[in-house]
């Protein structure tokens, strides 16, 4: 989730942003939402994060680098909480009398504030991934360079685990380009420690040292609408498509938007149920079925495959529509697109131009459950200048999203 060179990121939205073919266009719905926009807004201004990072406990083995993925937002008594990984590097080091961080980038920062000041005026706490206890779990997790994420779900009241936590991290594998994969972590303690439940979601494309590098994105976990199922979307990679449309080099395409499911009863109680935790196998969707192609390294369908828009996934439910809502950034452009079903979409429209770099969007509702939207909601991004200055003049911003 690390931000590179303009060149580097360049040649990386070019494999990234590719297109292949999917779900027919005769299942595709009417867009029931005209989008009215405000003005961005900073919410987290450089001087507030420089401020922030100064005081992050424990004490920061390297810059403050946030918020580097989505943000994860769970409403409390006294405002919200915020989750979004700080992308810095996090040395392992002694803190008030026990070891903490490890030699990874990136971590969940926990910050307590409003929707106008997410930073607040606390402490912010960087809390690394914990390996799980039994290291079958995950024994690709020493492998890691980046492990970080911010998106949250909070467990419903009479669900297995109610009101612990459960979030999607973004884990890359070290090499000079970028392969990642998306995986679980669990809180029983509103988010100071995170244990690790193994990776849920690999590319189609095998890892290969010297690949071209590809963003999976970092996105939230989504109940289907019969609200039996957990869903979480993300771009795939599918390795030799021959029956796809192919790169110039006609070795592998990427899919706008996939999908892959499991039973949320199942994964709350792997996550909270008897121990050890880990997950669950998830399922791509594939060619109409849920059950031919794992989510580990299986091929998945295109659920938009003729749109003009590609890249970070950011999907909600939407109370107000009483269907799903889906904002789209790559890193400069932002779009939004529906669904009734979460698998037939509309044909996303701009939204317009938020850049030069503007990433890891983030709606949030304004009701009690920050998850859910409404006929207005925020949406927030990280926002970076192209004078090269990187994380040192970065910023949150904000827009307001209103459906006419």
């Amino acid at each position: 989730m690390l931000f590179r060179s303009p060149l580097a990121l360049g040649a990386l939205l070019a494999s990234f942003f590719q297109l292949s073919s999917g779900i027919g266009d005769a299942q595709t719905p009417s867009r029931l939402c005209s989008p009215l926009l405000t003005q961005p807004t900073v919410v987290a201004s450089p001087a507030q994060r420089l401020a922030a990072g100064a005081k992050a406990e424990p004490p920061l083995t390297d810059t403050f680098d946030w918020p580097d993925t989505p943000l994860g937002i769970i409403k409390t008594a006294n405002g919200y909480e915020f989750f979004g990984s700080d992308g810095g590097a996090h040395y392992r080091q002694m803190w008030q009398g026990h070891w903490v961080g490890n030699n990874k980038s990136g971590s969940f920062t926990t910050t307590t504030g409003t929707l106008d000041d997410p930073l607040g005026s606390g402490t912010p706490e960087d809390v690394s991934v914990s390996p799980n206890p039994n290291r079958s779990v995950n024994p690709i997790y020493p492998s890691y360079g980046y492990m970080g994420g911010g998106p949250v779900y909070q467990v419903p009241a009479g669900m297995t685990g109610a009101g612990n936590l459960l979030a999607t991290y973004h884990a890359e594998l070290p090499n000079d380009a970028l392969y990642a994969a998306l995986g679980l972590a669990a809180s029983s303690d509103n988010g100071l420690h995170w244990t690790d439940l193994g990776e849920i979601i690999r590319l189609n494309q095998a890892y290969e040292v010297g690949l071209d590098g590809f963003e999976i994105g970092d996105g939230p976990l989504v109940l289907s609408p019969d609200g039996k199922y957990l869903y979480l979307y993300f771009p795939d990679w599918i390795a030799n498509g021959s029956v796809h449309t192919t790169n110039p080099q006609g070795v592998s395409t990427t899919t706008n938007v996939s999908v892959a499911r499991a039973l949320a009863a199942d994964v709350l109680e792997a996550a909270f149920g008897s121990s050890p935790q880990h997950s669950i196998a998830f399922q791509k969707f594939y060619q109409g079925s849920w059950i031919l192609q794992p989510a580990i390294g299986g091929a998945s369908t295109d659920l938009n495959p003729r749109t003009p828009f590609s890249g970070y996934l950011d999907i909600h439910y939407n109370s107000w529509l009483q269907r799903y809502g889906m904002i789209i950034s790559d890193d400069t452009n932002f779009a939004y697109a529906e669904s009734t079903d979460g698998l037939n979409w509309t044909v996303p429209i701009s939204l317009g131009t938020f850049g030069p770099i503007a990433a890891y969007p983030t709606a949030v509702g304004l009701g009690e459950d920050p998850h859910t939207l409404g006929k207005s909601f925020y949406v927030y991004f990280t926002h970076l200048p192209a004078d090269g200055s990187g994380w040192t003049n970065g910023s949150l911003r904000r827009f307001t999203f209103t459906c006419q």
